[in-house]
């Protein structure tokens, strides 16, 4: 069964579901906000969003940064030993759009859910005025400011790994598909794991909250 939920909803809940699983407050914002970009393009964002969290949750993020050197941008970005986390890399490609515009192409070796990086990095095309194509396996996915443009075999969307990501600067096509939707249908035991989730960032009532909920201890009237 599915059940509609708001754009505000899904990056409220993913953000809090981010930080639950160990991601800081800065990368849970952008988890939010990639799972809400995609559900806006009814694009299953939340529900790759929840099982990437969920394959990361109660480790060190450290092992999923990309390894960036001095010469970065012509070299392949790569973990330490593990699959790339798409948000902590799509924020770092966007944090670099400047070097997208100069014409280079950043190279990804082994990054997870590539759709959430695609996602993430799309968030950076509005402020900056460019559009950039992600590239992996049979897919392209253009990002702009305004809507997205999907080329190649759409069933590589969905892939949980993959092994060589590309992300570029691009200028010869149009937008495709606007962002349509103001909420987004989830399968119910799905946002079940989420609410559950999300519930872990919520802070456990304690004897000087309780008091405070109330008149508290002075009486000014």
């Amino acid at each position: 069964m599915k059940q509609k939920q708001t754009l505000v909803e899904i990056e409220g809940y993913f953000r809090k579901v981010a930080r639950a699983v160990g991601l800081h407050w800065g990368l849970a914002e952008e988890a939010g906000k990639a799972a809400r970009w995609l559900a806006a393009f009814d694009l299953p964002g939340p529900e790759l969003m929840l099982s990437h969290l969920q394959n990361i949750e109660g480790k060190d993020y450290e092992q999923f940064k990309p390894i960036i050197g001095s010469d970065s941008i012509n070299a392949h970005w790569q973990a330490n030993d593990q699959t790339l986390c798409p948000i902590i890399t799509g924020a770092a490609i966007a944090d670099r759009a400047k070097f997208l515009l100069n014409g280079h192409t950043i190279s990804l070796v082994s990054a997870a859910y590539p759709i959430l990086l695609a996602a993430t990095i799309g968030q950076a095309t509005r402020s900056h005025n460019m559009v950039i194509t992600i590239s992996w396996a049979n897919v392209k996915l253009s990002c702009y400011g305004n809507g997205i443009r999907i080329e190649g075999d759409r069933k590589d969307l969905w892939l949980d790994k993959t092994e060589f990501v590309s992300c570029q600067q691009t200028f010869d096509t149009l937008p495709e598909q606007l962002p349509s939707t103001l909420s987004y249908s989830i399968d119910s035991e799905a946002w079940k794991i989420v609410d559950q989730l999300a519930f872990r960032t919520y802070a456990p009532a304690t004897e000087e909250s309780r008091a405070g909920a109330g008149a508290g201890l002075t009486d000014n009237d």
